[in-house]
């Protein structure tokens, strides 16, 4: 009695772990889609709107997602109250503490960190254009993320069934 109970929570637990590591691919992939959506956005107000950087924190501080609405509003209030602060440094940090987070790899991360830090061009175009980089960068990631996402899971749940088959043919 007690070794079927040991295997059902060793498979439990197999299964669980498995469950959670498809669950971060699925949150990693949401969060490439909503910082591509968060460029767009970024770089039409860049070029159509001809707002500032400031400016575009604010507007993006209006956004569904509350993870990355706080973020732009204290990037946003950051700018407003330290005007001895340079915009990329306050970017930067604030970037860096929403996003470090999350299940984004280290390039990925670094691109959306490091963005202001190559805006040094004057005119709207220019800044459009390096934005626009970085949001096709994200739209490959995230495209190549999801075509990914069905086959690593089936891998990840196969694994973990088997992992938990082993481990109680192990342990019993």
């Amino acid at each position: 009695m007690y070794k079927i109970a040991g295997v059902l929570c060793i498979l439990a637990g197999c299964i669980g772990w498995g469950s959670m590591r498809i669950g971060q691919e699925q949150e990693r992939i949401r969060h490439l889609r909503m910082l591509f959506h968060i460029m767009g956005q970024m770089r039409s107000e860049i070029s159509y709107g001809k707002h500032t950087l400031p400016e575009i924190c604010l507007s993006l501080s209006e956004l569904n997602d509350n993870y990355y609405k706080m973020c732009f509003k204290r990037i946003f209030e950051r700018t407003q109250m330290e005007s001895s602060s340079a915009f990329p440094e306050v970017w930067e940090a604030e970037m860096k503490s929403c996003l470090e987070r999350l299940p984004l790899r280290e390039d990925e991360r670094r691109t959306v960190e490091e963005l202001p830090k190559t805006l040094n061009l004057r005119e709207e175009n220019g800044q459009a254009g390096r934005v626009g980089q970085t949001e096709t960068f994200l739209e490959g990631r995230y495209r190549q993320a999801e075509e990914a996402c069905e086959n690593r899971s089936k891998m990840i749940r196969s694994v973990s069934i088997l992992t938990g088959l082993l481990l109680a043919i192990l342990l019993l």
